[in-house]
């Protein structure tokens, strides 16, 4: 995307000079306009509160101030379909039940390696250093995490459950998020977030 221009602001005498809206800002509110616009179902939440419940902030007692920030002030963000959807404190607090649980692929991946502890410790090591926040579930079952170790975001699908780093930072994320939902140019990984396939009624035809 093209960026903005930066303005000088003249301060006459005795008046403050305004501040600028963050970067991080900017890019939150560019994406969820795009996202509206797609159709996509935004609200945002009554009040800011925590985003994790207290089980859950034991595991993760630390996250990039970047994520919460911005998973703290949505409420809902899902797709027209509801085959992708970011996570929020509202997936977070949902006790099991029917439907698709924060921490699915996690799931997933413990019943793949059923009968195998040594895998399956595996996998809730890999778990307890990445932060899932965003799932797709209209082909593969994909996901977007933050790996806590140094904020990077990773991409991983079904059946392989392997990840690859495909943005360096969560900023830059919403950022390439934002620009496929403007463009639809189908670059891949984002398409599978917010791409074509997220708005249809049945992708797979």
């Amino acid at each position: 995307m093209t960026q903005r221009r930066k303005l000088k602001v003249r301060v006459r005498p005795g008046k403050q000079q305004p501040t600028p809206t963050s970067t991080p800002t900017r890019r939150k509110r560019n994406l969820l306009q795009i996202l509206r616009r797609r159709g996509w179902s935004v609200e945002l939440a009554a009040s800011v509160g925590k985003l994790l419940p207290a089980t859950l902030a034991k595991r993760y007692p630390i996250l990039p101030a970047g994520v919460e920030a911005f998973l703290t002030t949505l409420d809902i963000c899902v797709s027209p379909n509801e085959s992708a959807w970011f996570l929020t404190a509202r997936d977070f607090a949902r006790k099991r039940g029917s439907g698709f649980h924060w921490n699915e692929i996690e799931l997933m991946m413990l019943e793949d390696a059923e009968g195998d502890p040594a895998q399956q410790a595996e996998v809730r090591s890999f778990w307890d250093g990445h932060f899932p926040v965003m799932l797709a579930v209209h082909s593969d079952y994909d996901y977007l995490a933050v790996r806590l170790s140094d904020g990077a975001v990773v991409h991983g699908f079904a059946p392989e459950w392997g990840s690859s780093k495909v943005a360096r930072s969560f900023a830059a994320l919403l950022t390439a998020l934002a620009t496929e939902a403007e463009t639809q140019r189908d670059r891949y990984p984002w398409k599978l977030f917010v791409g074509k396939s997220c708005v249809e009624d049945d992708p797979g035809t």
